[in-house]
Formats: structure tokens, sequence, C-alpha cells
């Protein structure tokens, strides 16, 4: 009998599939402030609270652990000595929400290109200037960090109409089909500029922060969307703020900034052609039981002693299986 812990969310949000669990695994569930009260021999950890980073502690109160799962994408902040070190299995869950941020994605370039960012400042404004919007076949589109993320993202661009959609991609894994161009980021200060939609779906890594400098926003298109749906870290968000003041045909629409929340002066606030949702891209109201149907498939192949998915290379960071 599997003998797993559950850390659970402290919003209270549940799966009453969990709870079926104590009738094939020892189950306890705790709260993270609860962590000092796991049982020490627990070998299954399924950690639900969001934002969670207390894997040093984890494993020194549960020495007996051998895997842990994870409700998010973002591991690395979890990237620890101690975890590199040990023998402990870690999953996210990385794709579940690739589905929904794409669809964020969508409807962020068509805020622009069908005018509705200069339509909301301009209610407010209590104008009503026309204007043409832009046919979903005259965009161009680049996705920077073509990932599981940007994959989906691309997906999405195309299906409504989008001719071509360049990836660009940190490692050499070859990019999924539905990339019509394969780039590489040393390519990006000569091309970013021919690109109407510039998607930024890349994690925060020591290589990819700050990527998204001055000199690469300072060279969108001047008819231009910038979407960040990666990490706030990895675009110089005060040059971006100045390269929207300098374009107000363009716009850029970020999930993610940082810091987040941003300061009350951050010049970001006084641009009119910037859109700041709160980090929630992904995070539709039926996430939860999503992320618990791949912990339950993951718990089967534990069981069953079979490879488990999503599984995280330590030394890397990154997914070890290629489908993901």
């Amino acid at each position: 009998m599997v003998k797993l812990c559950v850390i659970d969310r402290t919003d209270g949000a549940d799966d009453p599939r969990i709870g079926q669990l104590e009738s094939r695994c020892r189950l306890q569930r705790i709260l993270p402030d609860q962590l000092p009260e796991i049982l020490p021999d627990t070998e299954v950890a399924f950690v639900r609270a969001g934002y969670w980073k207390e894997i040093d502690r984890l494993l020194d109160l549960a020495p007996g652990l051998r895997w842990v799962h994870v409700t998010m994408a973002g591991v690395e902040h979890l990237m620890t000595e101690k975890l590199a070190a040990s023998e402990v299995v870690l999953t996210n869950s990385q794709g579940v929400l690739d589905a929904a941020i794409a669809d964020f994605t969508v409807a962020a370039v068509l805020m622009w290109s069908k005018g509705l960012v200069r339509s909301a400042y301009d209610t407010r404004q209590r104008r009503a200037d026309y204007r043409e919007p832009l046919g979903n076949e005259e965009l161009t589109a680049l996705i920077i960090g073509a990932g599981g993320i940007g994959t989906a993202c691309a997906r999405a661009l195309k299906h409504i109409g989008v001719p071509m959609v360049a990836g660009v991609r940190r490692s050499s894994r070859p990019l999924d089909p539905v990339f019509g161009e394969a780039l590489q980021f040393a390519d990006l200060p000569e091309v970013i500029g021919g690109y109407s939609v510039v998607v930024a779906a890349l994690p925060a890594t020591a290589e990819t922060t700050g990527m998204l400098n001055a000199a690469l926003l300072d060279a969108l298109a001047p008819k231009s969307v910038f979407v960040n749906v990666g990490r706030g870290v990895t675009a110089d968000n005060v040059a971006l703020a100045r390269a929207m003041h300098a374009r107000p045909e363009a716009a850029a629409i970020l999930d993610v900034t940082d810091p987040e929340p941003l300061p009350a002066d951050h010049p970001l606030w006084d641009c009119p052609n910037v859109v700041i949702s709160p980090h929630m891209s992904g995070d539709t109201t039926d996430r939860h039981a999503k992320f618990t149907d791949l912990f339950l498939e993951n718990l089967c192949s534990y069981e069953a002693g079979q490879g488990l998915l999503n599984r995280i290379d330590l030394a890397s960071g990154y997914g070890a299986d290629p489908r993901h």
C-alpha cells in the first residue's frame, strides 16, 4: 500500500477522488503550514498547494520519500541542491494548462488586431474613432519559447487562420511541424521586427532571465502585439513600457510581470496600450480536476512500477519525456 501524503490547497478547493484513495493508499492530508506533521515514512507527496516551495524541508521531514508530484508547470524554484542529490523523483503538471493558455493568447492577439485594446481605452475617454481591424490571415506570428505552451499557442493561432507561425526553442529538440519556420535566439534582433504577433512563452532560468532585453523590444514592429504568457523575469518590463509609449499602434498583453504585482509607480501602468492580467491565463475553474487526473494516472503507473509522466530531469530542470 502506497504511503501517500497530500499537501492540500489553502483555498479549500477539493476533489472527492482524493479522499477515495484511502481504499488503496495510506492517506494523510495536511495543509502547507502543517508540514512538520508529515509521517516520516511517507513515500509519495502530492502537492496541491499553489506556489509551494518547501522541497528541502519536505526532504528532511520525510526521509522515506520517493516521489513528489506538484500541480505546477514551472519548477525552477524547486531545483535545489538537496533535491538534486537525492533519489526522489519530481514530476510536474506541464501540459495541463497549455490549451487554456493558448486560448488566452489568441484572445490577447485578437484584442489588438480587432482594435479592442484601443476601444477599451477610447471608451473611458468617451471617444469612438473608426478604425479597420486586421484580418487573421494578415498576421504573422513568432513564438519565443516553442515548448509545450508555445506549441499549443502556435496551433491555436493557426486554427484561427494565421498563415505562418515561426518558433524559437532553447533545447535541441526539433520543433513541432505546426511551426512553419525554426529560428535561433541569435536570429531575433534581425527578425523580430518582421512579425505582427510576438508571443513569449519562456520559463524562468538563468539563461532566459532578461533575454527579452531593451534592444529586442525596441526592434518590435510599430504595429504589433507582444504577449507574455511565460515568466515576467524574461522581459525588461521598463524597456517594454518605453517601447509601448513609442508605438501607439502596438500593444502588450501581459499575463506575467516582474515583480508580481507591479508597484504602483511602474511605468507599464501608464501605457494606454498595455493590458496586464494577474498571472491567471491558465487558471480555468476546472484545472484542479485536471491536475488530479494527471496525478491519478501517474499513481497507477507508480503502483505498477512503470515510468511516470512529466518526470523532471533534476540536472537540467526540464522534462525528461520528449513528449512534454
